[in-house]
This record gives C-alpha cells, sequence and structure tokens, in this order.
C-alpha cells in the first residue's frame, strides 16, 4: 500500500489520469443533450429573424387611431402565422396572428384583439374593426431582438441542455463540435458476491454494487468477476479496447484476496492507498493498457460516497467539461444529528427536505455496509471536525 492522500489529493491525482477529450461534429437535437461544446456557437440568423406581432389582434397605422377613439377602420387582409407580410393601406386595418410577420414596421402597431369589438378565438375576417382603446406599446417584436448574427449563443465548455439546444437551433446552428461522451465499464470483484439475478450461495451476498455503479456511470457495460488474477485480466483486456474510463469495486486493500490491487497495483500510474475520509478510505488508481481505471472499496456505501467524490469529477473531465471539481451545493439547516469526525472527515449521505427552507431530516448511520440506507438520500455532508448542531447551517453536496 502507498501512502496516504487527502480527499482533494486524491481527486488531484484521480484527474492528472484524464486524457484531453476529443471533439467531433454533432447533429444538434436531442443527441446533443448534455454534450459539452468544444467550440464557440455563432449564431448565423437573428433572432427573431423577421419583425413580427407579439399579439393577435389588428395591425394599424398609429396616425390612423390618433385623438380620441373609439376608430373603426375597415379590415383590408389576414395575416396568420407563416404568411407575407401584407402593407397596411392609409385609414385601414389588417388582421394579424401572433408570431405573424410584419414588413415595414414604421409607424405601425398591433392593437390586441381584446381592445376591440371582434370577438376573439376562431372567427371569419370582418369586414371592419372598432378599436376601443389605443395600446401604450407597439406590440411589434422588431428582427434581431434577441440575438443578432455573429452572436455567441453558447460559448465553448457550455454543456448543452434543452434550452441550449433550442437557442443553437433558432439561430440556424444545425451541427456543433461537441466533446465526446466517454465510454464507461464497470466491474466488480469478489468471490462473495452473487450476481443478479442469481440465488445466494451460502456465504454470499448480492451484488448491488455493479448495477448501482453502473446507474451512476449511466452506462450499460458492467459486469462482474470472481478473485481470479486471470479473469480480471482478460476482462481488462476486452474493456480497454472498446472504452474511455474503467470503474472497479472491491479488491482495493491489502487482503489476500484483493485481486483488483493484485493485478493493477504494478502498472503504470497505480496508487493503492488509504485516503483521509470514511468510509472507503482505501482507495486506488491505475491504466489499463492506457485506459484510466478508477478502483474504488467494495463496501456498497463506500462505493457510493467514492464515485461521487472521484468517479463523478472525473467522468466531467473526460466529457471536457472546464470545472470538473464544481458540485451542486446548498445550505440546509440541520435537523436530524450529524456524527462528529476525529480523525478523518467523515462524508455523510443525507436526507434533505425542501418543503420551505431546506433541511437535513436524515442521515446515514456510519457503516460501509448500510447501503438500504442510501436510498432516499439526496447529497453529502463532508464533516471534518465536531459535528453543526441541530438548526445550524451546513453545505450539501448534491449527487
Amino acid at each position: 500500500m502507498s501512502a496516504s492522500r487527502s480527499i482533494s489529493e486524491h481527486l488531484s491525482a484521480v484527474l492528472a489520469l484524464a486524457p484531453a477529450p476529443r471533439a467531433e461534429s454533432v447533429h444538434v437535437g436531442p443527441v446533443l443533450h448534455g454534450r459539452v461544446l468544444a467550440e464557440d456557437a455563432i449564431a448565423r440568423f437573428p433572432v427573431p429573424p423577421f419583425a413580427n406581432s407579439a399579439m393577435d389582434g389588428f395591425l394599424v397605422r398609429a396616425t390612423d387611431i390618433a385623438g380620441a377613439g373609439p376608430w373603426t377602420l375597415p379590415v383590408a387582409g389576414d395575416v396568420p402565422a407563416g404568411a407575407a407580410a401584407q402593407d397596411v393601406p392609409a385609414g385601414q386595418a389588417v388582421r394579424i396572428m401572433t408570431g405573424a410577420p410584419v414588413g415595414d414596421t414604421t409607424g405601425l402597431i398591433v392593437i390586441p384583439v381584446e381592445n376591440t369589438t371582434v370577438p376573439p378565438g376562431p372567427t371569419d375576417l370582418p369586414g371592419e374593426v372598432t378599436i376601443i382603446a389605443a395600446p401604450t406599446k407597439t406590440h411589434i417584436r422588431p428582427v434581431g431582438e434577441d440575438v443578432q448574427p455573429g452572436t455567441v449563443v453558447a460559448p465553448a465548455g457550455t454543456t448543452t441542455d434543452a434550452a441550449v439546444i433550442a437557442a443553437l437551433i433558432s439561430t440556424g446552428i444545425y451541427t456543433v463540435q461537441a466533446f465526446r461522451r466517454p465510454r464507461i465499464a464497470v466491474i466488480s470483484s469478489g468471490n462473495e458476491l452473487s450476481a443478479y439475478p442469481d440465488e445466494l450461495a451460502a456465504g454470499c451476498l448480492p451484488d448491488s454494487n455493479g448495477p448501482m455503479l453502473a446507474c451512476l456511470a449511466h452506462t450499460e457495460s458492467y459486469c462482474h468477476v470472481s478473485d481470479n488474477p486471470a479473469e480480471l485480466s482478460r476482462l481488462l483486456d476486452e474493456f480497454s479496447e472498446s472504452h474511455d474510463l474503467i470503474i472497479t469495486s472491491g479488491g482495493v486493500s491489502a487482503g489476500a484476496f484483493d485481486v483488483v490491487h493484485g493485478v493493477l497495483g504494478t502498472a503504470d500510474k497505480s496508487w493503492f492507498g488509504h485516503v483521509h475520509q470514511r468510509p472507503g478510505a482505501p482507495q486506488g488508481i491505475s491504466t489499463w493498457r492506457g485506459i484510466p481505471v478508477l478502483a474504488l472499496p467494495g463496501n456498497p456505501v463506500a462505493a457510493f460516497v467514492g464515485f461521487q467524490l472521484y468517479a463523478r469529477p472525473l467522468i466531467a473531465a473526460l466529457s471536457g467539461q472546464s470545472h470538473p471539481r464544481k458540485t451542486v451545493q446548498l445550505r440546509a439547516a440541520v435537523e436530524a444529528p450529524l456524527p462528529s469526525a476525529s480523525t478523518h472527515p467523515h462524508i455523510v449521505p443525507v436526507t434533505v427536505s425542501f418543503t420551505g427552507k431546506p433541511t437535513i431530516t436524515g442521515a446515514l448511520s456510519q457503516g460501509s455496509h448500510r447501503v438500504v440506507s442510501l436510498a432516499g438520500t439526496s447529497g453529502y455532508c463532508i464533516i471534518d471536525g465536531p459535528a453543526p448542531a441541530a438548526g445550524e447551517e451546513t453545505t450539501v453536496y448534491l449527487y
């Protein structure tokens, strides 16, 4: 076993395993969701691309409703959304729908249908319209009001979501350069584990680590191996040919049957030792045929915590995120008792109530085997010293 490390030191070593992410051309659409942009995305179209009506109503010349109303004007035409703009003859009105184009906007205003005698909703084109009240604004959206061509819509480093995708499409950006999603494989190890849905043999436990870590990593590539070094080596060979990261659980300490430590401990860039934390002090990192391997402990709570502390930032780095250490966090009032830390920081999964002010209503009891108690937790606290008292606020790092 190597010398011990702090959480921050081990995270730095984990992130140092990440190679530079590779970019590729990606069509803008649902397939882009969650990808990180490798280049600035520049608007091709203005938004809106043409002046248009912000209301259902009637387009008139402002000079035709000067003075005291009401005003009655003949209706010269109809402009539904998607139609071409129409001229507005002097002394007349044109019915127009929301989003329909307005040509030369000089001197024009839209009268909302609610300010007229025409009933709202589907109706035939009236021969005339009586305007009851003049609006205080034009209700016309100018071309490029939101964005002009050449504007950076989303800078490099943006993680795309539904709003970003809508913005890209609206500005005529149909392909972008984005970093590849890392392909992740999970291996759970140990003779004591029974792969789901096998029945339990004497002395065995269900393998919850493999499916749990695969869910956290958003991958379907996971399997279980025994404590056989040749079997683990074969699986590492197989996964390293088609994946960008391998996550293992179990076999990382100094036991006689700790196969992961035994197989990976002598590889390039390997480190197996203790990190100053509870749970999950035994940790390991290595590479296999140039592919980073993150070795997490086998106790399920320790594996879960290790994923949050180390695998999540590593996956973020492999995905091209510029600040992989960033974690969504909030301050929450302590209602359930939290443990104090003595020699090592405690990573405590907690349940947070969001009814009113965020409040910690439950905390996982000490014991890295308590996997069932993980269910329903919202995030974790790092306790490095005396526990915060009831009513005090502390930081929760959300999953």
